[in-house]
């Protein structure tokens, strides 16, 4: 019996039609959202100029205080996200010192009195706008971002949520630092809810954003922390969720991307997107945010524009009153 013959070398796979036009007339959509977003940062650009203008012209001791302005909110625009008397506390346990014997027997432990990181906390945020959440270490920040994202119940207390899941972008959150960049994009991905074939056909805008080079490849553990911050968002911020939660992702990075991160999230508040920052960096939350949060062992201080309460809070401080220009 002769020897089947051999089938010829296959031919190297290729993407369908379909799918090519689909991609180029993608391609072509953010190339004119790119251009109107320009457009929008223009005016807002001249915007600013007249009204330093103006501040100066009527008071030129006051012009420092003018800064970037966030988008309008309407008074009457719709809730994106409702919490309501949401309370969260920890049981942690402390370690007894045994004698000899009962540590060859077993260790004891009792348990402690609990932590309140929440203390019937309550507020609204409506679509298209920026809200700041300030505070010190320990003041139940990040636990409020968790509960809001779902991903921490709270022990009371509801949160409402009008749209899609909110996505909470914090660092070292869904990535194995052991993996490289490539992989990470992907774990990253499915975290927010992302197929595979969406990451496929996001993956090199993701790696062109996140502006790492070849270190894509390498594991994230020898990345840097503006590297590692880079990818992070950029993985996060192409789901465009429709509220971004982030955490402390704002103080890192060179100022390269610190300017595209701030226009991006410029872009998703034009949407009518919704954004959520916990950061220590003042400067930053005068600029972006229409409402700054100061949040103080689980209950929330003050909240309303950005300037009276980031003056409170540094007064509380003890340190200069006046909001810095950039921190």
């Amino acid at each position: 019996m002769s020897d089947p013959a051999v089938p010829d070398q296959a031919e190297p796979r290729r993407r369908p039609p379909d799918r090519e036009a689909a991609r180029a007339e993608r391609q072509q959509l953010r190339e004119e959202r790119r251009k109107l977003q320009e457009e929008r940062e223009s005016m807002r650009a001249e915007r600013r100029r007249l009204l330093d203008a103006r501040a100066r012209a009527a008071d030129p001791s006051a012009a420092a205080e003018w800064t970037i302005e966030p988008p309008p909110v309407a008074d009457d625009a719709p809730p994106a996200l409702v919490a309501t008397d949401v309370r969260v506390s920890f049981r942690p346990f402390v370690d007894v010192k045994p004698t000899l014997r009962q540590a060859l027997r077993f260790r004891r432990i009792r348990a402690a009195h609990p932590v309140v990181a929440l203390d019937g906390v309550s507020l609204s945020v409506r679509k298209g706008e920026a809200l700041g959440v300030i505070g010190t270490n320990g003041a139940g920040k990040s636990t409020l971002l968790q509960v809001l994202a779902g991903t921490l119940p709270p022990d009371s207390g509801t949160v409402d949520v009008y749209g899609a899941r909110p996505a909470l972008l914090a660092l070292g959150v869904g990535f194995n630092r052991q993996l490289s960049g490539r992989r990470n994009i992907y774990l990253g991905g499915l975290a927010t809810g992302l197929r595979k074939a969406d990451i496929d056909e996001m993956f090199d805008d993701i790696v062109e954003y996140a502006d790492i080079g070849e270190a894509i490849d390498r594991p994230v553990s020898t990345y840097s922390s503006g590297m590692f911050a880079r990818l992070a968002f950029a993985v996060a911020i192409r789901n465009e969720p429709d509220i971004l939660l982030l955490d402390e992702v704002m103080s890192v990075g060179d100022e390269g991307f610190r300017a595209k991160s701030v226009k991006t999230m410029e872009g998703i508040l034009e949407q009518a997107g919704t954004i959520i920052i916990v950061s220590h960096g003042l400067g930053k939350m005068k600029d972006l945010c229409s409402r700054v949060a100061w949040l103080d062992r689980g209950k929330i201080r003050m909240i309303d524009e950005p300037g009276p309460v980031i003056r409170s809070y540094r007064r509380f401080l003890g340190v200069d009153a006046s909001p810095p220009d950039d921190d």
